[in-house]
């Protein structure tokens, strides 16, 4: 089942062979919601990218099929709902919800057109106390997304959330209308309720180094040492803890170099893993770094060149992340929020939710493909509406994330 309803939100998936016939299955679901108690106002909505160049027609389909102006949300290679994923398939998810007027305020991409943007934010603000920014925004645009991100916080304050489209066609987001490039998402006010969770599925390897010398992406050295030199002894660390020997002392047979299925057994568990490189955020008291890609080694300069920019003096350390790290985070990050918001008002009702995850968490399987992601969710958190999408990068407390899941719950 793909259909749940609670006081305030009503939320739908679906997938088919066409837009028209995904369309219809989830339209009939929340038409069916739709009550005289229960006016919905506002929607989210988000469609997979095999169905990005009908983007315009679903909107405008839900728009007046549901008679609701106002949605946000966009495209991603797969979408979420509650206990279920779409992945690499025709399919769109979608909840409606239903706030006060004046509770929410939608914005369009503030880079693109900053002066509507900032008028519509700052008529809104005067009378409003911002508790939620939820945002999509466009990998493709030629602005760096970080400096938007810090654009859109001097504008209005909230804990901001969202992720940027990943598609393998147009990429489009959704603020009211239809967007291609920009940041753009709808502000929520304190009169909405909201506790969220992030969950990193990434291990530290070792301890934090300092960067001592480098260029832009490239790191030449951690602590005063060549920086593929540590690298190096924090993955023999990493081997030598998983599998409880120097990786050094064992003797591979030459077919391993071209069949990994050669390997010993207790190598298999390190293949199927990934490492990346990750920033700690300074300024967080909860252990929390950034992710970013390990996009080359130079052996000239024993140098290790990242997915980011760099200076003398930042701290970065070496990351690994396999199904078990995603599966054990996430895990414990839902039963950490689900405690929390226990502790905080007594009782754990969520009325609908929003998860946003990394595309390359689309693919991961948990046990053996017996349970992912979506599924644990639902064990956890529990029959709650919910919808979300799998982005080109996370948006948490205006940060740009990779790797991580984000959930949002309404309370």
């Amino acid at each position: 089942m793909s259909y749940f309803s609670s006081s305030q939100f009503a939320s739908s998936a679906a997938t088919g062979n066409d837009w028209r016939e995904v369309a219809k299955t989830v339209l009939e679901d929340l038409s069916d919601a739709k009550t005289d108690e229960n006016s919905f106002n506002f929607g989210f909505l988000y469609i997979s990218d095999m169905l990005a160049e009908d983007a315009e027609s679903i909107l405008n389909l839900f728009k007046s099929v549901l008679n609701i102006d106002n949605w946000v949300g966009g495209i991603g290679i797969g979408i979420c709902a509650n206990g279920k994923s779409f992945i690499d398939k025709p399919a769109i998810s979608a909840m409606v919800g239903t706030f006060e007027d004046t509770d929410f305020c939608l914005f369009p991409p503030i880079n693109q057109d900053p002066e509507k943007a900032a008028e519509c934010l700052e008529k809104w603000l005067e009378d409003n106390d911002p508790m939620l920014v939820l945002t999509t925004g466009d990998p493709m645009s030629e602005e760096d997304p970080a400096q938007t991100l810090r654009m859109l916080e001097a504008q209005c304050s909230g804990f901001m959330v969202g992720g940027l489209t990943s598609s393998r066609k147009n990429h489009a987001q959704f603020a009211g209308g239809l967007y291609n490039g920009g940041l753009c998402g709808a502000v929520f006010s304190q009169s909405v309720k909201v506790a969220s969770t992030l969950s990193q599925g990434c291990t530290p390897i070792g301890t934090a180094h300092t960067i001592t010398k480098c260029d832009g992406h490239e790191i030449h050295t951690l602590d005063d040492r060549d920086a593929l030199e540590v690298f190096e002894d924090d993955l023999r660390s990493m081997v030598i803890k998983k599998i409880d020997r120097d990786p050094d002392t064992i003797q591979v047979d030459e077919a391993a170099l071209t069949d990994p299925k050669e390997l010993p057994e207790d190598f298999h568990s390190l293949i199927k893993g990934e490492v990346h490189a990750a920033l700690p955020v300074s300024e967080s008291d909860q252990n929390d770094f950034l992710v970013r890609n390990i996009i080359g080694i130079n052996n000239d300069d024993n140098a290790v060149v990242i997915s980011q920019h760099v200076s003398n003096g930042d701290r970065v350390m070496f990351v690994y992340r396999d199904h078990d790290s995603v599966y054990e985070d996430l895990s414990a990050q839902l039963l950490e929020l689900r405690e929390r918001v226990q502790n905080e008002t007594g009782t754990f009702e969520p009325k609908g939710a929003i998860y946003i995850s990394c595309a390359a968490r689309a693919f991961n399987e948990f046990e053996d493909g017996s349970k992912n992601e979506m599924q644990l969710i639902n064990e956890i958190i529990g029959d709650v509406p919910l919808t979300g999408f799998y982005a080109g990068g996370e948006i948490n407390k205006a940060r740009l994330y990779g790797y991580t899941g984000i959930l949002t719950l309404f309370l």
